[in-house]
């Protein structure tokens, strides 16, 4: 199951950064219209974020928050030693990440560790680990103690509309 949800958050985090990307091209594009020839100023920048981006996407949210949107989604998350991974150990591992997949026989190995090895090697490099967090779900005992203090709560409030 880990396997599948860690696919779909990489297909909903790829879908993402393409997105912005194609937003801030946009962007780039826009300024280079409407500044005349300073615009060809912007070309480089263009090149420039069409490879550092998608770096800067993975790597940031991974090494602050421990996950990605499409992470989020999928309830993933990636530690190191019990917290977050940090901005270079994040940076670091995404990019070797980036590199795997980014390759044909990298994206095969990488699917292949996942399900025999339940983790990848730039996993192993960066000491992290990626957990799945499911939903917490009420036990029969705290659904019925959480409807007999609905209860309680409606009873009081009624006594209390009453009173003149």
């Amino acid at each position: 199951m880990i396997v599948g949800l860690r696919i779909l958050a990489l297909v909903i985090d790829g879908a993402v950064c393409f997105c912005t990307l194609s937003l801030l091209f946009f962007g780039i594009g826009w300024l280079m219209e409407n500044t005349g020839s300073w615009g060809l100023l912007f070309i480089p920048l263009a090149f420039v974020l069409l490879i550092v981006w998608p770096f800067a996407y993975f790597g940031v949210m991974m090494g602050l928050w421990g996950k990605t949107p499409g992470k989020f989604i999928c309830r993933l998350n990636v530690v190191y030693v019990g917290g977050r991974p940090g901005l270079w150990r994040g940076l670091g591992r995404e990019t070797l990440k980036l590199l795997a997949v980014g390759s044909g026989i990298g994206a095969m190995l990488t699917l292949f560790q996942i399900i025999y090895c339940g983790h990848t090697w730039y996993d192993q490099i960066c000491g992290t680990e990626v957990n799945f967090t499911p939903y917490r779900r009420l036990t029969a005992t705290q659904r019925r103690y959480r409807q007999f203090m609905k209860e309680q709560h409606r009873e009081q409030n009624a006594g209390t509309e009453d009173a003149p």
